[in-house]
Order: C-alpha cells, then sequence, then structure tokens
C-alpha cells in the first residue's frame, strides 16, 4: 500500500486538516483492516456512512461484522465530519490505484475502475497521485498471475447458484467473495446448486480452508454439469 507519506499528501490535498487525514489513516489501517472491502461492498453502508447518516445510534444492525463496521464508521463520522468522510475515501482509493497497479493494471485502466468504484471524486489529481503511487508500489508478477488464473476462473463455465456464508449469489459474485476471503486466511461456508431455489438447500455443501477447496468446489460443479447436459 502507498506510505503513509502519500496518503497523507494527497489527503491534504482535499482541503483535509494534517491531524484528521493521521487518524483517519490510523483507524482504516488497524487490524483486521477491513473497512475498506466492505465500504466498496455493502451498498447500505457506503451510502449511510457517505450521507453522514452512521452516528452512534445507528450501530447495533444486521449482526457482529456489521456493528463492528459501523461502530468504526460512526467513530470517525462523530469525531470528524465530512472532513473525516472524505479522507476515508481518499486513504481507499489511494489503496486502490497501489492494489490494481501490483495486479498488472495499467494507468487508464485503473482510471477506469476509480470511476467505476465511484472514488474519483476523492483523488485530487489523478495524474499526480498515480505518478506518486508508483514510485513506492510496483507490479507483483505472482498478483498478477493469480489476477490471470482467476480470470480464466471466472470464465470457465461455473453455472448455477451459490450460497455464500448465508448469502445467496451467482456464480462470479460468489467466486470473487470465496476468494477474497479465503486470501484473508477466513473459511468460508458454501452451498452450491442449479438455481436459486435449491441452492438454499445445497446439492454440494461445504466449509473452505484455503484456494485449493475452491479449486476442488469448481472442478465438481463443472463435472456435474458434464454429466446432466
Amino acid at each position: 500500500m502507498p506510505s503513509w507519506s502519500i496518503h497523507k499528501k494527497w489527503c491534504k490535498a482535499l482541503g483535509i486538516k494534517e491531524e484528521v487525514c493521521q487518524e483517519v489513516n490510523k483507524i482504516i489501517d488497524s487490524s483486521p483492516h477491513d473497512i475498506e472491502d466492505r465500504l466498496l461492498k455493502w451498498e447500505w453502508a457506503r451510502e449511510a456512512f457517505e450521507s453522514g447518516k452512521i452516528k452512534e445510534s445507528f450501530c447495533v444492525v444486521h449482526g457482529d461484522d456489521h456493528e463492528k463496521l459501523t461502530k468504526e464508521l460512526a467513530e470517525i463520522t462523530n469525531k470528524f465530519g465530512q472532513e473525516g468522510i472524505k479522507a476515508t475515501f481518499n486513504h481507499i482509493a489511494l489503496d486502490r490505484i497501489a492494489e490494481l497497479i501490483q495486479s498488472g493494471f495499467d494507468k487508464e485502466q485503473i482510471r477506469k475502475k476509480l470511476i467505476e468504484y465511484k472514488l474519483m471524486d476523492y483523488v485530487p489529481d489523478y495524474e499526480k497521485v498515480f505518478r506518486d503511487i508508483s514510485r513506492e508500489v510496483k507490479s507483483a508478477p505472482l498478483r498478477i498471475q493469480k489476477r490471470k488464473e482467476f480470470e480464466k476462473l471466472a470464465r470457465s463455465g461455473v453455472y448455477g447458484m451459490f450460497v455464500v456464508d448465508g448469502s445467496l449469489l451467482p456464480p462470479v459474485a460468489a467466486l470473487l467473495r470465496m476468494r477474497s476471503k479465503l486470501a484473508k486466511g477466513k473459511s468460508v461456508y458454501v452451498k452450491w446448486d442449479v438455481d436459486a431455489y435449491k441452492a438454499r438447500a445445497g446439492r454440494i455443501k461445504r466449509t473452505l480452508y484455503r484456494m485449493d477447496d475452491l479449486w476442488e468446489l469448481i472442478r465438481e460443479i463443472k463435472q456435474f454439469k458434464k454429466e446432466h447436459d
């Protein structure tokens, strides 16, 4: 990820006070460092936080993971207001640029992804920010290889519907969710079947602990398809 000096430089460039930039950086980078992923994936959380609606009274919702996230976001909102919200998304945007550089994406591809993530408004000067980060962060061959393997995987003909830790998801979204959790060293419970109704019961049900388990699940699903076509 970018150094704190880069984070502070481009946070301040948005007109945010230095002490706010520093404190928000600490909150986001504290273990388990999952604010970023959850804000980009949980639309309800992003909308509530971005609009300044997440306060202490908003915290106890949806279970432990959601409660932890909303408490952290409420801390930012209550202490720093709109400056804290902007600093948070600026930090996320810079981290995403670094991750995409490591994964082998070029400057224009990254620009498009920032627009897709709705993060470009939090980058004060994309050309200069990209230049600064690319001086520190380089592409990582192993990470590029894994990305290409997974892109191939997502096009591999996996079909049906998945229930991933209780969430009903189509194939590509499910694969991304499972891969993300496994990459963080977390286990994931998954059920699969040919349609949404049957997936809730699960023709295939198991807990995945590592990427090899995911590959095995995919092979099993593809074999089932082959046998029933």
